[in-house]
């Protein structure tokens, strides 16, 4: 049985998180999960807070059960699975396929039209969302550099500075040039809310840091324009700094399969490869071609037969209307 959280449920949470995998990276890596937090707060401000649904199962020898939880924010085409305790196992009596399939339809009545999750390829989580029909859509590497201090990071020279509301129409032109369009289909773009770092030449933003910041560390996702390879080790010089100065924690990059030249550069910065997963996806909806409209033939080739005939009216001059012939039709006034 699968059903929304509710404070019965608080110890199930509790004892099941430890033993749970989180399938969205920069949640993983910036904030850590808090699974009970996380629910009571869905459970108290369901508008607000994350969805948490909790399957549970009688057996013979007792119960036994699992939690997921999932992110959709209101008006957003793509929802996220954020974490399912236990991890997938065979054994686990259908739990997750149950608890994915109850998000599936979750994510639908919500208005989205593709659930997402991240998880690493050798993994049963990844065997057990294929088999659900989710499919690869990107692959990325997650890259750490730990001790960020100024005196560890060679001088960036570039102009690489924070980002700005004018800066909008060059990040989305710069994403529709970088990001594969099959990528685009599944992902929404940058929200441009001010957090992230350009690189301005000639009036054209040519590299663009996502950046998002929690208690565990700094994460950063990267979109540079090919001709800017030769200047990708000083973008990423330049970014270190900037976050030095005021951050001291772990600096992760999420680096994606169609960006793969920036691992070197990111490796000569003491950067050390965290993990390696496989982005998927689950279309909720299936996006139909426009209908070609065809005149319909019987319109065309015949006209509407007149059945009565039409009578001329005539202006009297006391402001009345009468019929051509003279016949008056009776009326309510």
């Amino acid at each position: 049985m699968i059903r929304p959280f509710d404070w019965r449920d608080v110890g199930i949470v509790r004892r099941l998180s430890e033993q749970g995998v989180c399938l969205d990276a920069e949640t993983c890596y910036t904030r850590g999960w808090h699974s009970l937090q996380s629910a009571l707060l869905g459970y108290l401000a369901p508008g607000v807070g994350t969805p948490t649904f909790v399957w549970r199962r009688a057996e013979s020898s007792g119960r036994s059960a699992a939690f997921g939880q999932m992110r959709h924010r209101p008006g957003d085409e793509h929802a996220r699975l954020l974490f399912i305790a236990p991890g997938y196992a065979p054994e686990s009596g259908g739990a997750w396929e149950e608890l994915i399939e109850r998000f599936m339809a979750e994510a639908g009545e919500r208005g989205a039209h593709n659930l997402i999750a991240e998880v690493e390829e050798a993994s049963g989580e990844f065997e057990a969302l294929r088999r659900l029909g989710f499919a690869i859509y990107a692959r990325q590497n997650i890259w750490r550099l730990d001790g960020l201090t100024l005196d560890k990071i060679t001088s960036g020279t570039t102009g690489l500075r924070p980002q700005q509301a004018s800066d909008a129409w060059g990040v989305q032109t710069l994403y529709a040039n970088v990001v594969p369009r099959l990528v685009q289909q599944v992902e929404s773009p940058p929200n441009h809310n001010g957090r992230g770092y350009v690189l301005v030449e000639d009036g054209e933003v040519v590299a663009f840091l996502d950046v998002g910041r929690g208690p565990l560390g700094v994460w950063c996702e990267p979109f540079l324009h090919p001709e800017a390879y030769d200047r990708s080790s000083e973008v990423i010089a330049s970014f270190l700094r900037l976050i030095a100065e005021r951050d001291a924690r772990p600096v992760y990059y999420c680096v994606r399969s169609y960006q793969d030249w920036l691992h070197e550069p990111l490796a000569e910065a003491g950067f050390e490869q965290a993990g390696e997963q496989a982005v998927m996806v689950k279309r909720l909806v299936v996006r139909l071609a426009e209908v070609e409209r065809s005149p319909v033939a019987v319109l065309e080739s015949s006209r509407a037969k007149v059945t009565s005939p039409m009578v001329k009216s005539t202006r009297r001059g006391n402001g009345q209307t009468a019929p051509a012939n003279g016949i008056y039709a009776k009326t309510n006034y």
